[in-house]
């Protein structure tokens, strides 16, 4: 027994022996510095990155006859509304998001360049700027400088920072190629700034279980539930179309059906089981995969979301939508993580590829 132990010692001390030598080797013949452009330290890939959350600052809003009352009794100055000299191109419903001041209070600050000043409250704003942008203050996380209202999108608002000494924005300059830096808008290939979205709809509060309002009942006049069954039998389990399932239901049985009461049925039928398929209890493992796919119906173009149980191979969230936009992926997976009562089971993992709309959504 001794011997046996004495001899296992040895052979553990030989393969100890043999991956020092073997990480000796790689440390002085294959060059580590490859590994920092990897494909998930890349930044041509940084693009795909969501960025941490921002600094969000709270303000006092003051109402704009408040403040003007306020003003008046502080310092004896009345704030009378603007005298313009010239055409004033504001748009009528525009206030300030600050203290809701109206046009009368409000004039161009920069000419054509859509800066806007409160005279009230000496505040600057777009005329774009929504009433969230006057209660609250998004910061950078990496200098605390101002975010700045760059672009509109479906779902979403993009926010930007755009201060050049950012350390988060010099930190991705350095690894950015030299040629493209010397390019005509060669640092708009590589996501370099800190961005962050805000979203504008409520992805929580729509519900994704009801039907649609011109859904079909089990009422039958003319065929019976057995003549339903054969068509479902034929379009969906042999994978025939509407007009083969009504020729082989008339050539087999001898009854006159149309292709449009085939697609009736199988729309009827898929309505009816949609409800027992999406609340089933699938009892999920703590591993889930996630993909999308285009898909054309009548020559329209679409996408189909699913999210898949990767043990049971259960599809336990999907949506379909005309965009690829994070809204579908949000649904999708709202859909799948209901399965789970309380919270996330331990050790549980979400497999995606390197689409940002997944981890956007997360």
């Amino acid at each position: 027994m001794n011997t046996i132990i004495h001899y296992l010692l040895i052979q553990n001390q030989c393969l100890l022996q043999i991956i020092l030598y073997l990480f000796d080797f790689i440390c002085k013949y294959i060059p580590l510095k490859q590994w920092v452009f990897d494909d998930s330290n890349s930044p041509k890939y940084q693009k795909f990155k969501v960025d941490e959350p921002p600094i969000i600052i709270q303000r006092e809003v003051w109402f704009y006859k408040d403040f003007i009352s306020y003003i008046k009794w502080r310092y004896g100055y009345v704030i009378t509304p603007v005298k313009r000299r010239s055409l004033c191109d504001i748009p009528d419903d525009c206030t300030c998001p600050y203290c809701k001041a109206p046009k009368e209070y409000l004039y161009k600050n920069n000419g054509s360049h859509n800066q806007i000043l409160c005279k009230v409250c000496s505040r600057k704003f777009q005329t774009h700027a929504n009433e969230l942008s006057g209660k609250i203050i998004l910061r950078c996380p990496h200098c605390s400088h101002t975010l700045a209202h760059k672009k509109d999108r479906k779902h979403f608002v993009i926010h930007k920072c755009t201060n050049p000494k950012c350390p988060y924005y010099r930190h991705n300059l350095k690894n950015v190629d030299k040629k493209h830096i010397n390019e005509p808008f060669g640092k708009n290939k590589y996501k370099l700034h800190y961005i962050y979205r805000e979203f504008t709809v409520d992805f929580f509060k729509m519900d994704i279980s009801s039907l649609p309002k011109n859904s079909s009942s089990l009422k039958f006049t003319k065929h019976s539930s057995y003549i339903m069954s054969l068509c479902l039998t034929m379009h969906v389990n042999l994978g025939l179309s509407l007009r083969k399932t009504a020729q082989a239901i008339k050539d087999l049985y001898n009854i006159n059906i149309s292709h449009q009461q085939v697609a009736n049925y199988a729309r009827t039928a898929a309505l009816v089981i949609k409800p027992f398929v999406d609340n089933y209890d699938y009892e999920p493992s703590n591993t889930m995969t996630a993909d999308e796919t285009y898909i054309k119906v009548r020559g329209v173009k679409g996408y189909v979301w699913f999210i898949m149980d990767a043990v049971k191979r259960s599809i336990l969230g999907y949506q379909v939508s005309d965009n690829r936009g994070v809204g579908p992926c949000i649904l999708a997976m709202r859909m799948a993580l209901r399965n789970f009562k309380e919270k996330l089971p331990e050790k549980f993992r979400f497999i995606a590829d390197g689409y940002s709309a997944y981890p956007l959504a997360a």
